[in-house]
């Protein structure tokens, strides 16, 4: 789809890119691992090895955050894509945390 497509939409929030093992999990089905490669506030891209449904509601574990909501709004290949139900915090998850450092003791 080209972006002068009338169905092109623009993303909201930028995504980052990471690439963390994390488990889904479904009511409908057992936990999984997935590789997450990118994440933003409103959802996710995965590398999925077991094929999921459409539409359907999981929970993602983030580290920071914990079970994080979701709905599976598309899947291609061993790739899935995962919208939050409520958006979330990148400064409290794990994986896009700015990092610091403790402060140095005079000596």
């Amino acid at each position: 789809m080209n972006r002068e497509s009338p169905h092109f939409k623009t993303r909201k929030a930028a995504r980052r890119r990471v690439s963390e093992q994390a488990a889904l999990t479904s009511q409908s089905w057992y936990s999984i691992d997935v590789r997450v490669c990118d994440v933003s506030t409103g959802g996710f891209m995965a590398e999925c090895p077991d094929p999921v449904r459409i539409g359907s509601y999981v929970s993602l574990d983030v580290p920071g955050l914990g079970a994080v909501r979701a709905q599976v709004r598309w899947q291609l290949g061993g790739r899935m894509g995962g919208m939050f139900l409520d958006p979330i915090s990148l400064a409290k998850c794990e994986w896009t945390a700015i990092k610091t450092q403790p402060p140095q003791q005079a000596a």
